[in-house]
């Protein structure tokens, strides 16, 4: 009894132990808020990506592409069977847009996507991120509706109850400047950000014409061109994809590169697959090679949407693990603190060690006031830092307004990324190991001075006192 005694006497009257319950709460509260917060950032980024992307990605490793998508279905179809929930063929290709604003030409170098919107739709998110000027939801489609045809300035002097010849030259102005062939591009590609009014300025509205200039798939590439209508907007809120990609129909694009046959059909160079929930996507992209690879050797590469973006996951896996050792030399240097701290008492109360043991403490018990104590700060430090770290989590928005308040600038500026919010997810287990940690660190500081109390001799520490 005498060591919970001792120990409770210890952590109210040792001021100089708050110096290591305020390092133990610093370290757990901040390394709480940092692991929630990059958890949030990496689980909305991979939603984020995961819904650009489809769940895995046949690609062609020829420019020209493959002309038998339907034969590659089938066999996709044969190799894992109803797995699959759908499948769109695309066409992806490197390209250059450019926008007439103001006088301006504005030339800017795209990823230019070949869709059936419907389908491309049933593979992934795609339809969720198609927004207007004002970010209300726009359908999967690119039509091209009169009240784009409107919005072209030759508009204005079209009269329907007019049947002069001059009618038939205006509406030859109109289609020459609102096309007929629609097309999504990225919120970022349509727009300029101003930093000074934190606004986006379009530079290509709904109705703008927009060109774009890519190559043919001949065997001799060939430069083309064609101009589309802007009917709608992709934000997904990723700026790689929302600054360069442009979303354009899928047979009007084989068709200006050479990769139809005047038939109808055409060649692809990807198909892009949806798999049901719950299923192994490594594993099915394994299966879909080989079985690709014995018919089509060397044509295809198959891979999931985490191989895609490996690089960018492998390295905010990296940031979050460089993060967590850095913080955790907060607590260290707690434990330090701690280890300094009980020594100085071990050599202050060695005639008081003396007399617990001259009356009978043994030397477990009085190791055992110094552990109890070492434990007790980490239990007081460690759950007050919890505490203090969920309470910011928690209210992080808020503190972040209030701070943004308080400076005169935006402490979270979401025009860089693109979250409405600062995003969190406290992940328990992360924190159970964060608080573990913080109590093994001052526990095993409080062993070497324990130890030396502990052998102390109570003659000898009576007599040099």
């Amino acid at each position: 009894m005498y060591k919970y005694l001792l120990c409770w006497r210890y952590l109210r009257t040792r001021y100089i132990a708050l110096a290591s319950i305020i390092s133990v709460t610093l370290g757990v509260a901040t390394m709480i808020v940092v692991n929630s917060v990059m958890a949030g950032f990496s689980e909305q980024m991979r939603d984020r990506l995961h819904g650009v992307l489809s769940d895995i990605t046949i690609d062609s490793h020829r420019s020209e592409g493959f002309r038998n998508p339907d034969e590659v279905m089938a066999l996709v179809r044969e190799s894992v069977g109803d797995r699959v929930e759908a499948m769109a063929a695309a066409i992806e290709t490197p390209g250059m847009a450019t926008i007439h604003f103001n006088g301006e030409n504005y030339t800017r170098p795209v990823q230019i996507m070949g869709i059936e919107p419907e389908e491309r739709a049933k593979t992934g998110d795609f339809a969720q991120y198609l927004v207007d000027e004002k970010e209300r939801r726009m359908p999967p489609s690119f039509h091209v509706g009169r009240d784009l045809k409107m919005k072209a300035p030759a508009a204005r002097f079209l009269d329907p109850n007019e049947k002069d010849p001059f009618q038939d030259v205006i509406n030859n102005d109109v289609n020459f400047q609102v096309p007929d062939f629609g097309a999504i591009t990225g919120w970022s590609v349509a727009s300029v950000h101003r930093p000074d009014v934190n606004k986006d300025i379009f530079i290509a509205p709904r109705g703008a014409k927009i060109i774009l200039s890519f190559v043919t798939a001949a065997r001799e590439p060939k430069p083309a061109s064609d101009s589309f209508a802007v009917v709608a907007f992709s934000k997904t809120g990723m700026s790689e994809y929302d600054s360069t990609h442009v979303y354009v129909p899928l047979k009007r694009l084989q068709q200006l590169r050479g990769m139809g046959d005047g038939e109808g059909r055409g060649a692809v160079n990807q198909i892009q697959l949806k798999v049901r929930k719950g299923e192994d996507l490594s594993k099915m992209a394994l299966t879909l090679g080989e079985a690709l690879t014995r018919k089509w050797p060397l044509v295809f590469e198959v891979r999931t949407w985490e191989q895609k973006q490996g690089p960018l996951l492998a390295a905010v896996a990296v940031e979050q693990s460089i993060l967590n050792i850095l913080l955790f030399f907060i607590i260290a240097v707690a434990g330090f603190g701690i280890l300094a701290i009980f020594s100085m008492i071990v050599v202050e109360k060695t005639r008081d060690i003396g007399v617990l043991k001259a009356l009978g403490a043994s030397t477990s018990g009085v190791r055992g006031i110094f552990l109890g104590y070492g434990l007790s700060l980490g239990i007081v430090g460690s759950g007050v830092g919890m505490l203090g770290g969920l309470l910011f989590v928690w209210n992080i928005n808020a503190i972040e307004k209030w701070l943004s308040k308080v400076t005169g600038r935006k402490v979270f500026d979401d025009a860089i990324y693109y979250f409405p919010e600062i995003p969190t997810k406290v992940e328990w287990f992360t924190v159970a190991w964060i608080v573990g940690g913080a109590l093994t660190i001052a526990v095993l500081a409080s062993i070497w001075p324990a130890h030396r109390a502990s052998k102390l001799h109570p003659v000898r520490a009576l007599r040099f006192e």
